[in-house]
């Protein structure tokens, strides 16, 4: 049956299309509004949450410039040990030392001088900087590639991933590492409700307690929603059936909903990461106190 409706466009190859006429150089556009705010804003804050993370990750280093904080120097600021309670910081979970403990002893004492937080941050810092959210805006804001819709890059045209890039393929790798990553931040914050003290044990709950909870919980929204995992659940699937397909259907669109909202739980849950470590460093130095709510010692 013939088409009642005349296309165009029908036979004319690709190589036909015209481009629309755009401003060429750095940051030129013809848009009217206020485009630069989003990339600019995002710029600021990646690099505020990276130097604060590299500050942090050093100042448990046995480097000799960095002695006074350092690991031989028993300055510890990685948990805190008050009232009977533990508390340990996000960015140094799980705490794995060279040559101490069933982890550790894995880990070459060579690598002593290293700060527990370079052993470990490998991981959640791989899940983001492959995350597909992640990657549209560091390479907007700090790569101007592209800056945003309808604006000139200072490198030519976008050409996609390709070359080095290619590694961003290694995302949903990460990913299985970072949904184990939450049983084992789950059990700091039960590990954060055990006080024990001079043969004493008890239940309780403190501030630190509570920062580390609503840190899994952030961290939770954010990994579950990731989209490789709503890909891996539901994406190859046509429909599903039976009752394995009822529950893959039931976890897609939880899966979907939180997917919806990923940007926010990647924004929240990274700066709160960083502040439940920055709330551990201020109890560790005497500036805060941890104080308990309810039950301890």
């Amino acid at each position: 049956m013939p088409n009642a409706m005349h296309d165009p466009l029908r036979g004319r190859k690709l190589t036909e299309a015209k481009r629309l006429p755009m401003a060429r150089g750095l940051g030129k556009t013809d848009r009217i509004d206020q485009w630069w705010k989003s990339p600019g804003a995002m710029a600021i804050y990646l690099g505020i949450m990276v130097a604060y993370a590299t500050w942090r990750g050093f100042m448990e280093a046995d480097f000799w410039f960095f002695s006074e904080f350092g690991y031989s120097a028993g300055s510890q600021t990685m948990y805190i040990e008050d009232k009977g309670s533990h508390v340990l910081s996000p960015l140094y979970s799980p705490l794995i030392i060279p040559g101490e403990g069933d982890i550790g002893a894995l880990v070459p004492e060579f690598l002593i001088w290293l700060s527990p937080a370079m052993i470990i941050l490998v991981v959640p810092a791989g899940f983001r900087g492959t995350c597909y959210y992640y990657r549209k805006a560091y390479y907007r804001s700090f790569f101007a590639s592209p800056a945003a819709c309808a604006v000139s890059t200072p490198f030519g045209d976008y050409n996609g991933e390709r070359r080095l890039f290619v590694f961003q393929n290694i995302h949903r790798y990460f990913m299985y590492l970072a949904v184990a990553w939450l049983f084992i931040l789950a059990y700091d914050v039960w590990l954060a409700t055990q006080f024990h003290s001079d043969g004493s044990d008890g239940f309780g709950i403190s501030v630190g307690t509570l920062v580390l909870a609503l840190n899994v919980f952030l961290l939770t929204g954010y990994t579950l929603g990731c989209h490789s995992l709503r890909h891996m659940i539901g994406g190859i699937k046509n429909r599903f059936s039976g009752t394995t397909g009822k529950v893959a259907e039931g976890c897609w669109t939880a899966c979907t909903g939180l997917n919806k909202h990923h940007n926010k739980w990647a924004i929240f849950s990274l700066f709160w990461v960083m502040f439940a470590d920055f709330y551990v460093y201020m109890c560790t130095i005497g500036v805060w106190n941890d104080i308990v709510l309810i039950g301890g010692l």
